[in-house]
């Protein structure tokens, strides 16, 4: 599980213990042959060969698998899944598992995660995810003149844009977020809507065969998108940007979900790849309603009290620092005061190889 992908479980007893629970003696044994997660690939006849096992009772145990979430499906082949993007999501959206069985491995994880899996995960300078920046950039991003050129640096690509990244998408699957759904298993209900997370592409064929989620058009996967802005979710998509690359849309919270509470719990400023956009507030149009302050994830957005007997320093400030762009505060503006800017130029790798690469290569521990 963890050979060839940057993401992995070190060797504890919780996490033997977790496999335990997900693995029975009979799946350990269909998943002991495979070598890498994801590319290495085989058919029920190669893995009866390899176990000594029965073409019919390998076709049987790894279409149970299957349908727990634990073993990839894509077409007749099967694969191993990595922890995360994989297992770790696969597991819990299906709900294939005894109730026992999900809320044991819901706990486990979640002490994992609290006891310093989250940095493991988290410890090179490039970032396996990124934030992908909310539905209306195209709207909030500053204008420029209709005749003046654009220079490269200031056109809004498919990783920046989710509206291109779903276009992207040959297939979409709606599916329930797995972060609120441990969430709710270990009985911390979030008060965010659980089903607005979306599998495209490779992820959705892999989902197909859990028997859980719905397919949808693009257009109904960008109300959703939509919908969770509304609900203060910020989206994240693996750090890649070339054609193959769209997996996942998660919609995330910042009180369960695991690549956000990297940096908000954690402090790991490697947890996710920040958007290259900045709001920017015209203070002029600003009512001081003070929604952008309650809305942001990131508690970057603040009221500068007034001390002057014109009140004209009374005005809402950022913390740069703090900021991750994700467009949240634009979007729920009543008064259109806030702009994006495109105010860095970061490209991400294009395909998930040049990922794996490029972590590897700036890798901190």
């Amino acid at each position: 599980m963890n050979k060839g992908w940057p993401l992995q479980l070190p060797k504890r007893k919780k996490v033997t213990d977790y496999l335990k629970i997900v693995f029975n003696l009979e799946e350990a044994q269909v998943i002991s042959i495979f070598e890498y997660p994801f590319v290495d690939l085989k058919s029920v006849q190669d893995i009866s060969k390899l176990i000594n096992i029965s073409v019919e009772k390998v076709t049987e145990i790894c279409q149970n698998m299957a349908k727990k979430g634990v073993i990839l499906k894509i077409g007749e082949y099967y694969g191993l899944l990595p922890i995360l993007p994989g297992l770790f999501e696969f597991y819990f959206i299906s709900g294939n598992d005894s109730e026992e069985n999900l809320k044991k491995a819901a706990k486990l994880l979640h002490e994992l995660l609290n006891d310093g899996l989250m940095d493991e995960w988290y410890n090179s300078e490039y970032p396996f995810f990124r934030l992908l920046p909310d539905s209306s950039i195209q709207e909030k991003i500053k204008l420029v003149e209709v005749n003046e050129s654009i220079p490269v640096q200031h056109e809004i690509l498919v990783y920046e844009d989710v509206e291109k990244y779903i276009n992207l998408a040959n297939r979409i699957t709606l599916v329930n977020c797995t972060c609120r759904t441990i969430g709710a298993y270990l009985g911390d209900k979030c008060e965010k809507p659980v089903d607005v997370c979306i599998a495209v592409n490779i992820a959705s064929e892999a989902i197909e065969a859990c028997g859980k989620g719905k397919d949808i058009s693009k257009e109904e996967a960008l109300e959703i998108v939509k919908m969770a802005e509304d609900h203060g979710l910020v989206h994240t998509i693996v750090n890649a940007s070339g054609p193959d690359a769209p997996m996942l849309i998660c919609s995330c919270c910042t009180c369960h979900c695991t690549i956000l509470r990297g940096l908000t719990k954690f402090n790991n400023p490697r947890a996710f790849a920040k958007s290259n956009f900045r709001p920017e507030i015209n203070r002029e149009l600003c009512k001081m309603c003070k929604k952008c302050v309650e809305i942001c994830p990131m508690k970057a957005m603040w009221h500068h009290m007034p001390h002057k007997e014109d009140l004209s320093d009374n005005f809402i400030e950022i913390k740069e620092h703090l900021c991750i762009g994700c467009g949240l505060c634009a979007h729920h503006c009543p008064e259109d005061a806030i702009a994006m800017n495109k105010v860095y130029d970061d490209v991400p790798e294009t395909t998930l190889f040049g990922i794996f690469r490029k972590i590897d290569e700036t890798r901190v521990h």
